[in-house]
C-alpha cells in the first residue's frame, strides 16, 4: 500500500546498510509493499541469507500522536516477546537511530518465510483456517500474560496508574489528530468524547497492565503453505500495556470463536465486556478513519469501510446498557 509515511530507500543506501551492519554485500533488494505505515525492504545477502529492513517515516512526515516512537516500541516488544513466549517472532539484529545512512530510524530483522494468512486463507480448507486461528490465539495468550508496571503505549514516556485514565488519554489523542486535520466525524468531537466517558465504569475492572499486540489480523500472521504451520507473527509497533480484550481476534473484524478457543479464555463473557469491546472498537475505527487523511492512501476502501464501522460502534455505544460488575 502506498502511503506518505513510507520512507523510500535506494539500492545504494541498502547496500551501505548491509555492509555497515551485516558486513555483507547485497545479491538483491526489493520493497515489501503490503504494510500501511513503515516501509519494509527485503535484503538478500551474499551468504544466501535474507533479512528485512524496516524504516520509520521521515521526521517531517505528520503522523498521529500515538505513532510517535512506535519503531522503538516494535523493537522492544519483539525482543521481550521473543524472550518470554513461544510466539514465533523475528529476531532483531540492529536498531539504528543515528540517521547516518538514512535520514530516518530503521532496524534489521529476520525474514519470515511463508505467506500471510490474509493472502493464503482463500486457498485453505476451513479446517486448516480454524487450526491457524486457534494457534494464533494460543500464542497471543502467552504474550498477553506478560505484565507491565503501568498502562500506556509500549514506547510512551508516560504510564498511567489506571486503565480508564490511560484509555481517556489515548482517545483524546486521536480525536485531537482528527480535529487538527479538520476531519468530519458522524458525531461532534465533544459529544463523541462525552459518550465514551459515560461508559468508563466498565473499564475500571482492568487493574493489571497486559502486553497487547493490538494489530494481530490475518496480514500479520505468516503461514507455511505446505505444512499450514504459523512461521511468524509480525508488526508489534502498536504494542501497549492495556486490556487484552483490545486484541482484534475478540471481534473488531468479526466474530472468531476458533481464536477464542485457542486463547483458552473467553474474555467476552465477563460483566462489562461488551461495552469495553465497543469502546475499543470505537477507538480503532477512529484511527482507521483519521489516518487515511494523514497517509493519503491511493484508494478510499479503508476509509469507506471504517466510517461504516465507526457509525455502527457509536450507535451500539449509545444503546449499551449492560451492568459492568465490580
Amino acid at each position: 500500500m502506498k502511503s506518505l509515511s513510507k520512507t523510500p530507500v535506494s539500492l545504494e543506501q541498502a547496500q551501505a546498510i548491509a555492509q555497515t551492519h551485516l558486513r555483507q554485500s547485497l545479491n538483491s533488494f526489493a520493497e515489501l509493499a503490503d504494510g500501511y505505515f513503515n516501509a519494509a525492504y527485503r535484503l538478500d545477502l551474499a551468504d544466501g541469507s535474507t533479512r528485512v529492513l524496516k524504516v520509520a517515516p521521515l521526521g517531517q512526515i505528520r503522523v498521529l500522536r500515538y505513532e510517535k516512537n512506535i519503531m522503538q516500541a516494535e523493537v522492544g516488544a519483539l525482543r521481550l516477546v521473543r524472550q518470554q513466549t513461544e510466539m514465533p517472532v523475528p529476531q532483531v539484529y540492529i536498531h539504528d537511530t543515528s540517521r547516518a545512512i538514512l535520514p530516518a530510524e530503521y532496524f534489521i530483522m529476520d525474514f519470515i518465510p511463508g505467506v500471510s494468512f490474509w493472502n493464503l486463507r482463500k486457498d485453505l480448507p476451513e479446517s486448516d483456517q480454524q487450526a491457524i486461528e486457534r494457534e494464533s490465539g494460543r500464542f497471543l495468550r502467552q504474550m498477553n500474560q506478560i505484565r507491565g508496571q503501568g498502562f500506556g503505549y509500549f514506547a510512551a514516556a508516560e504510564r498511567f496508574p489506571s486503565w480508564p485514565e490511560c484509555f481517556d488519554h489515548m482517545l483524546q489523542g486521536v480525536l485531537q489528530d482528527g480535529q487538527d486535520a479538520e476531519i468530519v466525524l458522524p458525531l461532534a468531537y465533544d459529544d463523541l468524547l462525552a459518550l465514551a466517558r459515560s461508559k468508563y465504569d466498565c473499564l475500571r475492572s482492568i487493574t493489571t497492565p497486559s502486553l497487547v499486540h493490538w494489530d494481530l489480523w490475518d496480514g500479520n500472521i505468516f503461514v507455511d503453505p505446505a505444512t499450514r504451520a504459523i512461521t511468524g507473527i509480525i508488526d508489534f509497533e502498536r504494542a501497549l500495556w492495556g486490556d487484552p480484550l483490545m486484541e482484534v481476534g475478540f471481534g473488531a473484524f468479526g466474530d472468531n470463536p476458533h481464536f477464542r478457543a485457542g486463547y483458552g479464555e473467553d474474555l467476552l463473557t465477563v460483566p462489562g465486556a461488551s461495552t469495553r469491546k465497543t469502546l475499543y472498537n470505537l477507538y480503532l475505527y477512529l484511527i482507521m478513519v483519521i489516518e487515511c487523511t494523514y497517509r493519503q492512501y491511493e484508494t478510499q476502501d479503508q476509509e469507506t469501510w471504517a466510517r461504516a464501522m465507526l457509525a455502527a460502534a457509536l450507535e451500539k455505544l449509545k444503546n449499551e446498557t449492560e451492568e459492568c460488575g465490580g
